[in-house]
């Protein structure tokens, strides 16, 4: 019986300190700005699609540019580009 009390008493200094650590580390690595998986979006913030690559990400992160005079959301500035490019290839093609 002493045994056992002696196993869960273990156990749980082993979870509380693997908790301790992991708090620890996961708080150093958002306040590095290296915020891990699912936090890089804060609460309530939209997600955008990228209309070249079909990408989500939050709307903070996103490359901004204008496009026929309308406010457009890229994942980067080489989607931009590509969009762009696609975009006048394809008005080009109507033209002819």
């Amino acid at each position: 019986m002493v045994n056992l009390i002696r196993l869960v008493v273990l156990f749980l200094v082993i979870y509380f300190l693997y908790k301790v650590f992991k708090g620890f580390f996961l708080a150093s690595d958002t306040k590095a700005g290296n915020p891990s998986l699912g936090e890089s979006a804060g609460k309530g913030e939209d997600l955008i699609e990228d209309p070249y690559c079909h990408r989500y990400l939050p709307m903070s992160q996103a490359y901004r540019t204008s496009v026929d005079g309308a406010d457009v959301f890229f994942c980067s500035r080489e989607c931009s580009e590509q969009y762009r490019s696609q975009k006048d290839l394809n008005e080009d093609r109507r033209n002819i």
